[in-house]
């Protein structure tokens, strides 16, 4: 962790905050789930795991419709979560590159991250994170995003919170739809959806393919002088393009018996191939050798039995469930043999997960539902390099299994009153076993239209394969566990017209991961090892809203979220999380077919590190402002086009790695 830590950023803060400030009485009219008005008719099933309504729902969770995912998402899911209240996120140089999201402050090893209710979380990477960069918007219903700490629901990694990818479910008549797209930086860009439902079977399937040129990921519109890895020599011309190709595919079946009884299936799957830049390099030609390159492939699927017993009153749900990732990295001059002669390399990186889950849901009548179920999951990793001479490479093949139980009780007390409570277990074998609890309370006035709610509850981490198994790692490590809560109201005002949320977070994290020397690092780890040491502690205030100012005309929808994310220990700033941002969108649809928005993205100044110079550095805060427009022409066709930053904003979410100036990009869609 002490690689991720630096100084609180605050300058330029108090304007930042105060220009923010200035927005904050206009959108006293905001909502929780920003892209729909209609929050009270949207379906939750991560906040509870049961579906029900999100106005229902008793934890804070903002609900990502596929309306915005299909205007957002050409390049992958950052863009389409980017604005949401209590994420940061950052890419390493552009689209398909390894990209990360924080949650409330969390790390991104902390959030934990489903497609259809499963894990997706690397098991080969070093704190088991997902990369967002592979990630593609293939035919996406919604996203649910689950902030705070959920490990009692869904075990480890759910510190921060839980994000909810939920693919589509084929329903009614065939329907689909044909996607071209091309613009700036070479992109092409193509997708097709088939959904419907044919008696009692029901179908959906999706491809997407997209190419993007791209633009150099390292120094791209830098303005300061840059060095390579020896921290001297000057960063050698930059090459005309680093480009990306990725592409993901989804399939979900399902077919139902009877009224008590359904079977389904899901497949889905991902590819992601670019090049990249290698800074820390200490010979010029080996910076931007097109050698330096990464494939990676995921692929999961499902099969899930649905059952109900006793006149529908008890509800079971069956799942067995797998995914895998592959890794490869391709650099240049990266291994070394026993004599430190460095050569060019492929490191290899595999992780696979299987398990079953069984989940069950009791109708207690008047005194609510209880929720209940266990688990298996079993994960491995397996690590290689090509070539691998001797005393060049140490591979890690391991494995761990957890059984876990949980169980969730939740009623409505006066018709009004939702509260629920629930704890879990989860065992490691040859590790730990740890105990986390929730507790929620929602207290709804719907005469004025206020929800009142509040929420307390513990997370955990159990340590990566990589922490526990590599050549650095300790296979006793302890869980990172974390205390946290929340307090907030949600407010619906003027006939549904207006909308307001705000939430109050903090969470206190303990025995987090660090690596360096350490009394417990053995003879073989002379150059350091993971360690349980580290406290932080994360606070802050979230807003978003949505307002019809003019019904059927004109929409404002807007975000903001303070931060104060802090190594207890230290006493420094958490690197990339922005004490202030926010977000405000504009819509227009006054015209027949016609959608018009403009979004402007504000974020604060973030402390981050230079880690060719050894010092941590501030990243500016940057204002970003995208146009969208789209034309529905008839039932069948529409045309649409965005310009991103058409301010041309310079700004870098990771420091000295630029991003793209003002880019233009249109396309069209065939819906039937």
């Amino acid at each position: 962790m002490s690689s991720l830590l630096a100084r609180r950023a605050v300058a330029g803060a108090p304007l930042f905050s105060a220009s923010l400030l200035i927005l904050v009485p206009a959108l006293a009219c905001a909502q929780e789930a920003l892209p729909s008005l209609e929050i009270g008719a949207a379906t939750v099933v991560s906040a509870d795991r049961v579906e029900e309504p999100a106005a229902r729902a008793t934890s804070a969770v903002s609900v990502i419709s596929s309306k915005e995912i299909e205007k957002r998402g050409a390049t992958g899911l950052l863009e389409v979560l980017r604005g949401a209240p209590g994420l940061d996120f950052y890419s390493s140089g552009g689209v398909g590159t390894t990209s990360y999201v924080y949650l409330r402050g969390a790390a991104p090893g902390q959030t934990l991250v489903l497609i259809d209710g499963v894990r997706i979380g690397d098991p080969s990477a070093t704190d088991g994170a997902v990369d967002f960069g592979a990630l593609v918007a293939t035919d996406i219903e919604r996203i649910e995003v689950l902030r705070g700490p959920q490990s009692a629901l869904y075990g480890s990694d759910a510190m921060g919170g839980v994000i909810d990818i939920i693919t589509r479910k084929g329903e009614g008549k065939p329907k689909g739809s044909v996607l071209l797209e091309g613009g700036s930086f070479g992109t092409i860009h193509t997708r097709a959806t088939l959904s419907g439902s044919e008696g009692p079977l029901w179908y959906a399937f999706a491809v997407d393919a997209l190419h993007v040129g791209g633009h150099p990921r390292f120094g791209y519109r830098i303005t300061r002088p840059l060095t390579i890895g020896d921290g001297v020599t000057p960063l050698p011309p930059l090459p005309v393009d680093d480009p990306t190709n990725k592409g993901g595919a989804s399939a979900r079946l399902g077919y139902r018996f009877s009224e008590e009884l359904s079977v389904e299936a899901a497949f889905t799957g991902y590819d992601n191939a670019f090049r990249f830049d290698n800074p820390f390099a200490f010979a010029p030609a080996d910076v931007f050798d097109r050698e330096n390159h990464a494939h990676s492939s995921f692929g999961q699927g499902y099969v899930r039995i649905d059952a109900d017993l006793f006149d529908r009153r008890l509800h079971n749900r069956l799942m067995l469930f797998g995914n895998v990732i592959d890794r490869d990295i391709w650099q240049a001059n990266a291994c070394f043999d026993a004599s430190f002669t460095s050569f060019d390399c492929r490191s290899g990186f595999r992780g696979e997960r299987r398990g079953l889950e069984y989940q069950g849901d009791l109708k207690l009548e008047s005194l609510g539902l209880l929720t209940f179920g266990a688990r298996e999951e079993t994960e491995t990793v397996h690590t290689s390099q090509d070539p691998a001479p001797a005393g060049s490479f140490t591979p890690i093949d391991a494995t761990q299994t957890t059984h876990s139980g949980f169980a969730q009780h939740k009623l409505t007390l006066l018709d009004r009153f939702d509260l629920s409570y629930g704890g879990r277990i989860d065992a490691v074998e040859a590790n730990h076993t740890f105990g986390t609890w929730r507790a929620t309370a929602a207290y709804r006035l719907e005469e004025t239209g206020t929800k009142l709610r509040a929420s307390a509850g513990t997370g955990a981490r159990v340590a990566s394969l990589y922490q526990r198994f590599s050549q650095y790692g300790d296979p006793r490590l302890k869980p990172e566990t974390s205390l946290g809560y929340d307090v907030g109201f949600d407010q619906t005002l003027f006939g549904d017209r207006l909308f307001a949320s705000v939430s109050l977070f903090e969470n206190d994290f303990r025995e987090l991961i660090e690596y360096g020397s350490a009394p417990t690092c053995t003879a073989t780890q002379p150059f350091g090892c993971y360690f349980n040491v580290g406290k932080a502690k994360t606070r802050g205030v979230e807003f978003s809203g949505e307002a019809a100012l003019v019904p059927g005309e004109w929409r404002l929808k807007a975000s903001y979220t303070h931060l104060a994310a802090e190594d207890v220990e230290r006493n420094l700033g958490l690197l990339r999380r922005p004490r202030d941002k926010g977000m405000a969108a504009l819509v227009y649809s006054g015209f027949p077919g016609l959608e018009l928005e403009a979004r402007l993205n504000v974020v604060g100044p973030r402390p981050d590190y230079d880690f060719i110079t050894s010092r941590r550095v501030v990243d500016a805060t940057y204002a970003r402002l995208d146009l969208f427009a789209d034309y529905k022409v008839n039932e069948l066709f529409s045309v649409f086009a965005r310009i991103e930053n058409i301010n041309d904003a310079r700004y870098e979410e990771i420091y000295n790695y630029g991003t793209a100036g003002r880019s233009a990009y249109g396309g069209v869609r065939l819906k039937w």
